[in-house]
């Protein structure tokens, strides 16, 4: 991160308090998670990985849970391009993912009856899979699709009951809406459309939990695309009405900034403008919103909820395409300030190259997974002081995405996806490593 931005990241904490001290979905992050058992103190670098597959720091190691193609449970293969995914804790123990396939393709392996769409009879693959692990989340016991004939799944949200929301990333006749499917249902049509929601191409969604009427937040992953929030009639139920609108930015057309007006720290006022048409049937959403003076932001992609100091919401989320140098933007939304921040935008591909899927540490930093077609797509750690860090990067010569960020409850396994080879996989070692690194090297810059 260049000094300038680390300046402007520093100025931007000083003013919103410490914005990754955060609460997840269940609460407060515990303690016992961030408690040191070691003086060994990780140096920042990242080891080459003998497989090919992924680095990742000293003393730490992979695992590949299942791969595309293999056989599961159900009899059916594993899905292609892993993306969007999710882990649960489950009743008895056992743990769970549910992964997003980011395909569109047609499968006659798959049982049209079940299947949300299909053409000429045959359904199509996108949809998700669901993973039952054991009690420790590192061991595969139950495998099944758990979604099918959608389209283009991309990312999602969980919910705070405990559901996935999956995401359709397309404006495909039928498709572009989320559904909604829940760990524990085995069936195959237990899905929900989430149609009030809006149809569009959708990438993820975060739930705004201190909100008295539920609203989500939701990301569009077009170069023309807008932000949105859906409020239910009902909370918590969104397969029924509810209002969907757009955010404005007075004055503002679009945060593309390719002028570079807009500086780290720069907060602006909003409002939301109503979507009056959200199946889109005569005219795209974005196209409704902008009529009414809804602001672009460009490339919309990953989306989270957490917690400010004051316990107050924030909504980050990035915009992969915006940018003076296109490299990539991170914005912030507080909703009872009714006010947008640009957090962070990258100058310099070494810094944060397009980010995409983000999630929060259990030690309470942003993280990060970049997808720029480059032969190093990185997972990179942000603390609330501005110092980026590597977590991992993808090995050898493949161009992949990383995708589907995510811990376990307990906070002791990551989770992603390795999108174009077609890999999930849990990753394990000492975290208190890495919140020790980031502790002592915080106002530091580090190469890597």
């Amino acid at each position: 991160m260049s000094i300038n931005n680390r300046r402007e990241f520093l100025k931007l904490t000083a003013k919103t308090s410490a914005l990754f001290i955060l609460y997840t979905y269940t609460g407060p992050l515990k303690s016992s998670v961030l408690k040191s058992t070691t003086n060994d103190f990780w140096d920042g670098s990242l080891l080459s990985d003998p497989l090919g597959l992924f680095d990742l720091p000293m003393n730490f190691s992979y695992k590949v849970l299942i791969s595309s193609g293999d056989i599961m449970a159900d009899g059916l293969p594993y899905g292609r391009r892993p993306d969007g995914m999710a882990a649960f804790k489950l009743d008895d123990g056992n743990n769970a993912l549910i992964i997003n396939h980011e395909t569109d393709n047609l499968d006659k392996r798959l049982d049209p009856i079940s299947a949300y769409d299909k053409r000429f009879g045959i359904p199509y693959d996108g949809g998700t899979t669901t993973l039952i692990l054991d009690s420790s989340g590192k061991k595969v016991i139950d495998s099944r699709r758990s979604l099918t004939g959608t389209k283009k799944n991309c990312a999602g949200g969980k919910t705070p009951w405990n559901t996935w929301i999956s995401c359709e990333e397309t404006y495909d006749r039928d498709h572009g809406y989320a559904f909604e499917i829940n760990p524990k249902t085995k069936s195959l049509d237990g899905f929900k459309r989430l149609s009030e929601m809006g149809r569009f191409k959708r990438e993820a969604i975060t739930v705004d939990i201190n909100d008295k009427k539920g609203t989500i937040y939701q990301t569009e992953d077009d170069p023309m695309g807008l932000f949105y929030k859906f409020t239910p009639s009902i909370k918590d139920k969104l397969d029924g009405e509810g209002v969907l609108e757009a955010l404005r930015i007075k004055n503002l057309e679009s945060t593309e900034n390719k002028d570079g007006s807009i500086k780290s720290g720069d907060s602006f006022p909003v409002d939301w403008v109503l979507i009056d048409d959200p199946s889109a049937s005569k005219k795209r959403t974005k196209t409704q919103g902008k009529s009414k003076g809804a602001t672009i932001f460009c490339g919309g992609e990953g989306i989270i909820f957490t917690n400010d100091a004051n316990s107050e919401s924030v909504i980050y989320f990035t915009c992969k395409d915006g940018g003076q140098a296109g490299l990539g933007q991170i914005w912030s939304y507080a909703p009872s300030k009714s006010k947008i921040t640009l957090f962070y935008e990258s100058t310099d591909t070494k810094d944060l190259w397009e980010g995409d899927n983000i999630n929060v540490t259990p030690w309470g930093d942003l993280i990060i997974c970049e997808d720029n077609d480059s032969n190093a797509c990185r997972l990179i750690g942000c603390t609330q002081n501005g110092m980026l860090y590597p977590l991992g990067r993808v090995a050898g010569n493949s161009s992949s995405e990383i995708a589907g960020i995510c811990f376990s409850s307990d906070g002791n396994n990551m989770y992603l996806n390795i999108q174009d080879e077609g890999k999930t996989i849990v990753i394990n070692g000492d975290w208190n490593r890495i919140k020790n690194f980031r502790d002592k090297f915080d106002a530091k810059k580090i190469n890597y």
